[in-house]
């Protein structure tokens, strides 16, 4: 259904474009989707999907993530970091061999540097971006902030105008950004239960067809990787089938 769907929008986005012949700067490119492709298009909206989303890897735990992930036949979305460690690069290669999506995320997750300025988060994130592409092949326009776009550091008078200029600047330079519907809590320390992290998840999808989860994909937190089979149990009981994210994807942003 994804394939189709982005097949959808490139036939539909070469079907009509208007500009103006007085200022060709300003060309506009209106995308019509033919009548008899409009069910293929709603049918996803109508759907209950859910989009497991890793955040922080490769870890010493991501073969163990995949494999689970293999067994129930489910595609997640990981929003690396950069890890030049053995293990992490067989990580990213895994996570490509086996049909998953890679984002960004950053290349050193301290807040210390990405939040320092504008300058300093695009700096960090294109060090990622050129280790992805040089090393793996990867490029993607799709990206999750450290800590989410609604941060501790959005509250706060001095760092305020940053996060706002790298939201900004994101939507300039032709990135997606994506926070999430529902936090697993698995995030907040290594001695989360199991089973906190499972409840998070049930509770936060009550009366949601789309549901994007956050989960972490880091070494200390083993939890993850045990609550995750009963979260995805969980979740096919419930009717949702399971995505990636791309950038036909419906934004979750908290802004």
């Amino acid at each position: 259904m994804k394939k189709m769907l982005k097949l959808i929008l490139v036939m539909a986005s070469s079907l009509i474009i208007i500009w103006s012949d007085a200022d060709v700067q300003n060309i506009q490119v209106h995308a019509v989707v033919p009548e008899e492709m409009t069910p293929l298009v709603k049918s996803k909206a109508n759907q209950k999907i859910a989009y497991l989303t890793f955040d922080d890897g490769p870890s010493l735990n991501t073969m163990e993530i995949l494999n689970i992930l293999d067994r129930y036949h489910v595609k997640a979305t990981f929003f690396v970091k950069g890890n030049e460690e053995p293990y992490a690069k067989r990580g990213y290669q895994e996570m490509i061999s086996r049909g998953h999506s890679i984002a960004l995320h950053s290349y050193t997750h301290d807040y210390s540097i990405i939040y320092r300025s504008t300058e300093s988060f695009f700096q960090d994130l294109n060090r990622l971006e050129t280790m992805l592409q040089e090393e793996y092949g990867i490029k993607s326009r799709i990206v999750r902030l450290p800590g989410g776009s609604n941060n501790r550091l959005r509250h706060q008078a001095s760092t305020k105008p940053i996060i706002n200029g790298i939201l900004q600047q994101l939507k300039e330079k032709g990135y997606i950004y994506f926070d999430w519907s529902i936090d697993s809590t698995d995030g907040f320390s290594p001695s989360i239960r199991e089973q906190q992290i499972i409840t998070a998840v049930q509770k936060g999808t009550k009366n949601q067809k789309h549901v994007n989860i956050l989960l972490h994909d880091i070494n200390s937190m083993k939890n993850t990787v045990k609550a995750l089979p009963d979260i995805i149990e969980f979740l096919k009981k419930e009717g949702y089938t399971f995505d990636t994210i791309d950038e036909t994807t419906p934004k979750m942003q908290f802004n």
